[in-house]
């Protein structure tokens, strides 16, 4: 240690550096800190000379605001912060202080510019602004001539770029998004048209006008514009969230050939590119009407009807990051494949809400053949062994058959731990096999995210009848129109989604066409799922069906309502609702019906015949005259869905349901009863050869709550158009006490009950039934009726009756 110690040179006191004694005898006023405090301080000094100073500095006051104006206050603003910004020593990160000293000198430019364009009648010393412009000859001087425009918008560009690039970049990425929205919205021809408006009212009325102080609003119009109360709502906007929560984390990817084809081809999720969650509306108290509500019922301030806006619904949920790695899945699916001698290549990945379609490409099937090698003698050649040497030489090649990959389906779920998979082959248009894979975490699909998409923008602009059905399978908004269906054929177990996608249709239609446009008929024999539109003034009657009793005399007011609408056509010589209501001679134009049934089987239950009679007419006569039907039902068997009702159904939606054969009955195909349930379905378009999976939309129970309460206010009261109560009153008139047509004794039927009576010893009810195709209720009346008349007898303790009028014709033979 101490021959280390002594190696080491040492320095001595003549020749260690010197400092200088400037720097260590430095004045603390030269520092940064006190430089840039003392600019400021003289900067604000500086201000009062301006405001106010003696005669003798006057005349350089005054030249100062000729020339700047008030730019001096910008220049003295900017000086202050070029001060601060020094005292706090910005300047060490050059770049940046250079920049954002450029973007505020810019800003400051700006400012100056708008300040010349302004002339005020204001007094400052002894200048008058009135003459000149508040920035002075300079401000004048950066807004002269379309060019110096020009240049000083480019400089408010320029400037915010520069102090604030991230926010600017992100204002310039979204700007054409919230344009976009705002004008599907209407909102630009909301606010000229109420501007015309109002200046329309002003000009029309003289007495409002002043001669000093011009256009003066009077007091009719300051009546107009006085708010009127806005109904409050109890509920905030549930934000909804997936009902699973996050799992385990990713697995490992695969190793192999498919894995890195789809590695390079899928977006790796990472920390900039997940979009951010917006933000969860407030659950307190006092926000409980929050802006959506007050600006939604604002639209409803001006007379006439007035749509709902979108700030009803709930806000699109954004999903998190994906958790699941669909690049090992799919190594993992063309392993399964292989293992089983099935050649095929995963070619495409759609991933959905529910389910993730994987398209899988079969591959081929090689002969080989293995032929011996000979030597230029033509001798086979011999290997070390003596075994002699042959090569596999290919032979052929066919296409694997599609039915081997769909023969796998369950091997398929076992490999993916899948609950169940659903194969599509081949996927319509494309030659590939399409094999669905439900995700570990579901997506909620809300209403007003498949309402703000173009798709349905673009159809909403055509029809009245615009539907928001789900995304699909890829996560393409899946829309529809239910004019052109003309009739919808819904069917599912209970819990599978029905009735949320009667709601969801309900209430899309609501948000995009008025009373005049539109009229409900509903019938909920479960009194619980549409009585929540009690009160609404698109239904055509003035209530919800809930009594069976009434089902039968509701149905034939329909068609009641049918063959009026068909006499108007023929009057105008027309022949749909269309060119009715475009028709130059029809002052009252006809709105759409919609006749809402939410369970098919407990009407056929009650009444099998009339309804289905009655259903099967309207399906086959109504859609000319603009009355389509949305039929649902969870029991979707033969009896209910008859062969009669399906063939007048076109479009049909099939949700999760029991067995091969209930999806059979709604679908003519399987499938259905592979579905996840909680909105996951099959859409059967009438233009479509196979069904489209997708996630429905899900509505919930606040959602309706404020559509209906937008649509139930005092406002639109005197509004509410007429309902045709008249129609149900005369059908309901016709029927007995249990619902059914009331019989007389011309009546045809009764005809048939005598003439079928004749030709049997006994009757029944259950052979009126089958033989007149009536309900129990309608057979027992015809009995009734026969046994007044004296042809059957009494009962004598079972069903059947004695035919007396057979009996004493034998007598007199």
């Amino acid at each position: 240690m101490t021959a280390r110690t002594r190696s080491r040179p040492r320095t001595s006191r003549t020749t260690r550096p010197r400092r200088r004694a400037g720097a260590r005898r430095s004045f603390p006023v030269l520092r940064p800190e006190f430089i840039g405090l003392a600019i400021a301080a003289l900067t604000i000094a500086a201000i009062p000379f301006v405001v106010d100073v003696r005669a003798v500095a006057a005349e350089t006051r005054d030249w100062l605001m000729r020339t700047f104006g008030l730019g001096l206050f910008l220049i003295a603003a900017l000086s202050v912060a070029g001060g601060l910004s020094v005292s706090r020593r910005a300047y060490a990160q050059r770049l940046t202080f250079a920049r954002r000293a450029a973007g505020a000198i810019a800003l400051t430019l700006f400012a100056w510019g708008a300040l010349g364009l302004n002339h005020a009648h204001w007094t400052l010393g002894g200048v008058d602004f009135r003459g000149a412009t508040l920035g002075g000859a300079v401000g004048r001087q950066l807004v002269a001539g379309i060019l110096g425009k020009l240049g000083w918008v480019s400089l408010l560009v320029v400037g915010t770029a520069l102090v604030a690039p991230g926010p600017t970049r992100a204002l310039a990425r979204n700007a054409p998004g919230w344009l976009e929205i705002a004008w599907a919205r209407r909102w630009p021809h909301r606010a000229i048209r109420g501007a015309g408006r109002y200046v329309g009212f002003i000009f029309r009325h003289p007495r409002n006008r002043s001669a000093e102080s011009g256009v003066v609003i009077g007091g009719t119009l300051r009546e107009r514009l006085q708010p009127r109360p806005v109904p409050t709502f109890e509920e905030n906007p549930v934000a909804i969230r997936p009902s699973i929560e996050p799992g385990a984390p990713m697995s490992p990817i695969g190793s192999g050939a498919a894995a890195q084809f789809l590695r390079e081809r899928l977006p790796e999720p990472g920390p900039e590119s997940e979009p951010e969650p917006e933000p969860m509306a407030s659950t307190g108290d006092d926000d409980a009407h929050g802006e959506p509500q007050q600006l939604a019922l604002a639209l409803g301030q001006h007379p006439g009807w007035q749509l709902p806006a979108l700030e009803l619904l709930n806000a699109p949920q954004i999903s998190s990051s994906r958790k699941h790695d669909n690049a090992a899945r799919a190594q993992l699916i063309v392993d399964t494949l292989a293992s089983f001698a099935v050649d095929a290549t995963v070619v495409e990945i759609n991933e959905g809400p529910t389910v993730t379609q994987f398209g899988v490409e079969p591959g081929w099937e090689i002969r080989y053949r293995d032929l011996p090698l000979k030597d230029d003698s033509g001798r086979p050649q011999l290997a070390p062994d003596g075994r002699p040497r042959t090569q596999r030489v290919e032979m052929g090649r066919t296409r694997v058959r599609v039915n081997k990959i769909t023969a796998l389906q369950n091997d398929l779920a076992l490999a993916l731990a899948a609950p169940s998979l659903r194969i599509e082959a081949p996927v319509p248009g494309r030659a590939i096999v399409g094999i669905e894979v439900p995700n570990d975490s579901a997506t909620v699909v809300t209403l007003r995210n498949v309402m703000e998409t173009k798709e349905f923008q673009d159809l909403a602009r055509k029809t009245k009848l615009a539907l928001a059905l789900g995304k699909g399978v890829s996560g393409v908004p899946i829309v529809a129109d239910l004019a052109r269906m003309p009739h919808l054929l819904i069917a599912g177990a209970t819990g599978s989604g029905k009735s949320v996608c009667m709601n969801s249709i309900i209430a899309g239609i609501m948000m995009e066409a008025t009373p005049n446009d539109v009229r409900f008929v509903m019938v909920d024999p479960k009194r619980v799922e549409l009585t929540a539109y009690k009160g609404i003034p698109h239904l055509a009657f003035s209530e919800v069906i809930v009594d069976v009793d009434r089902v039968v005399g509701t149905l034939q007011a329909v068609v009641a309502e049918m063959e009026s609408r068909y006499k108007k056509f023929a009057a105008v010589a027309v022949r749909n609702i269309d060119t009715y209501n475009r028709h130059p001679r029809v002052l009252k134009k006809l709105a759409y019906w919609i006749v809402i049934i939410d369970e098919l089987a407990d009407l056929m239950m009650a009444a099998p015949f009339e309804v289905e009679k009655l259903v099967c007419r309207l399906a086959q006569l109504a859609r000319a005259t603009g009355i389509h039907l949305v039929v649902a039902t969870q029991r979707p068997s033969v009896d209910v869905v008859t062969g009669l009702i399906k063939a007048n159904f076109p479009t049909r939606i099939a949700f999760a349901v029991t067995s091969m054969t209930d999806s059979r009955t709604i679908l003519d195909t399987g499938g259905a009863e592979k579905l996840l349930g909680r909105g996951d379905m099959l859409y059967m378009p009438t233009d479509a050869a196979k069904p489209i999976r997708l996630q429905g939309v899900y509505v919930s129970d606040a959602e309706v709550e404020r559509i209906v309460s937008f649509w139930t206010d005092d406002r639109f009261r005197a509004l509410a158009p007429e309902t045709a109560d008249n129609l149900l009153e005369a059908a309901m008139s016709e029927l007995d006490d249990d619902g059914g047509a009331r019989l007389v004794e011309s009546d045809p039927l009764v005809e048939r009950a005598r003439a079928l009576a004749l030709q049997h010893r006994r009757v029944s009810p259950s052979l009126f039934q089958r033989r007149l195709r009536v309900g129990y209720s309608k057979a027992t009346k015809l009995i009734e009726i026969l046994e007044e008349e004296g042809i059957v007898g009494p009962r004598e303790g079972g069903e059947s009756r004695v035919v007396l009028a057979a009996t004493a014709d034998e007598d007199l033979n």
